[in-house]
């Protein structure tokens, strides 16, 4: 996409937890299990290749184009429960919970292609009704998170 976009294009790329941009998330146990027991699986079955992922991404954060990666956590069927939450660093409190719908992220996905406020970002995600994104919308006292995108 980087080599065939137009000049001044907005691209929005999707991505799993397991990439960093500034080598400062902490991965739960659970992700560090995933990244490297799937990943080895999905290598050895030619199914995914990890390593491709995060070679793609590197490229996308070294681009001068007008870029998001939006690093998705765990994703659930069902309704959607609204704009997903987001934080620069996988291992902030608000994602503790890893779980998204799946609809969301395609809302979110589709809402960050209009922020330019997530320009050269790659916010990690997580559903606004997770419990963890709930605790920290009440330590905050807000309603609906932090860092949260407006839906228009």
């Amino acid at each position: 996409m980087l080599d065939l976009a137009a000049p001044g294009a907005r691209l929005v790329f999707s991505s799993g937890w397991h990439i960093t941009r500034d080598g400062q998330d902490v991965y739960p146990l659970s992700v560090k299990w995933k990244v490297a027991v799937l990943g080895q699986l999905g290598k050895l079955a030619r199914a995914v290749d990890l390593d491709d992922q995060v070679e793609a991404c590197a490229r996308v954060f070294a681009s001068d184009t007008r870029w998001t990666v939006v690093r998705g956590s765990e994703l659930e069927e069902g309704e959607s429960q609204g704009m997903p939450v987001w934080s620069a660093h996988v291992g902030d409190p608000i994602l503790a919970s890893n779980i998204t719908r799946r609809v969301d992220f395609a809302l979110f996905m589709v809402a960050a292609l209009e922020n330019d406020e997530l320009i050269h970002q790659a916010p990690a995600i997580v559903g606004r009704r997770a419990p963890s994104a709930l605790a920290h919308a009440a330590e905050a006292g807000t309603p609906a998170g932090h860092r949260r995108l407006s839906q228009a």
